[in-house]
C-alpha cells in the first residue's frame, strides 16, 4: 500500500509541479507580451521622433534657404535704396542752390546802365535752373502733368468714378472669393 500512496504522491507532485510549471510558463509569455508592447510602443515612439526630426530637418533647410535668399533680396533693395536716396540727396542739393540763386536775384539792386548784363545774368541763372530741373525731373518720376494736376482745383465730387474706382480697387478680392466659392461648391 506504501507503494501506491508513494506513486499516488509522486503522480500528485508531477501533476502539482506541472501546474506550477505551466502557471510559470504562463507568466513568463505574459511578461513576455507586456515587453513585446513595450517594445511596440518604444518602436512607435522612436518612428514618430524620426518623422520629427526629418519634418524638422527639412523645415530647417528650407526656412534657411528662403531666410537667406530674403536676406540678399533685402540687402539689395538696401543697397538700391541707398543708392536712390543719394540721388535724391544730390538732386535736392542742386534744387535748393537753383532756388537761392533765383532768389538772390534782386531787379531792385540792379545798376540801370548795366541793366542788360544784369538781365542777361538772371536769364542765364533761370535757364540753368530750368535745365537742371528737366534734367532731373525723369529721374524723381515727376512729370508736367502731376505737377498740373496739383496746381488745378480739385475736380468736383463724380459718384459714378467714385464707384468705379471702388469696383476696380476690389476686384481682386471678388476674383478670389468667386475662385473659392467655386472650388468650395466642386468639393461638395
Amino acid at each position: 500500500m506504501e507503494a501506491a500512496v508513494s506513486e499516488d504522491d509522486e503522480n500528485r507532485f508531477s501533476l502539482d509541479d506541472l501546474n506550477i510549471k505551466v502557471q510559470q510558463a504562463q507568466e513568463i509569455l505574459l511578461d513576455l507580451e507586456r515587453r513585446k508592447e513595450e517594445i511596440e510602443r518604444q518602436k512607435k515612439q522612436l518612428e514618430e521622433l524620426r518623422q520629427k526630426q526629418r519634418t524638422f530637418e527639412e523645415g530647417h533647410k528650407t526656412t534657411v534657404d528662403l531666410l537667406t535668399r530674403g536676406l540678399v533680396l533685402l540687402e539689395r533693395q538696401a543697397g538700391e535704396l541707398k543708392r536712390q536716396l543719394e540721388e535724391i540727396e544730390t538732386i535736392h542739393t542742386q534744387f535748393s542752390e537753383q532756388l537761392k540763386a533765383i532768389e538772390n536775384i534782386q531787379p531792385s539792386s540792379w545798376d540801370p546802365m548795366n541793366l542788360e548784363d544784369e538781365l542777361n545774368k538772371a536769364l542765364v541763372t533761370i535757364e540753368q535752373a530750368k535745365s537742371i530741373y528737366t534734367q532731373y525731373r525723369d529721374k524723381l518720376g515727376v512729370n508736367q502733368e502731376k505737377l498740373d494736376e496739383e496746381e488745378e482745383e480739385e475736380v468736383p465730387f463724380q459718384f459714378w468714378n467714385k464707384v468705379l474706382c471702388g469696383f476696380a480697387y476690389s476686384l481682386p478680392l471678388i476674383l478670389v472669393l468667386l475662385a473659392g466659392l467655386v472650388i468650395w461648391v466642386l468639393k461638395k
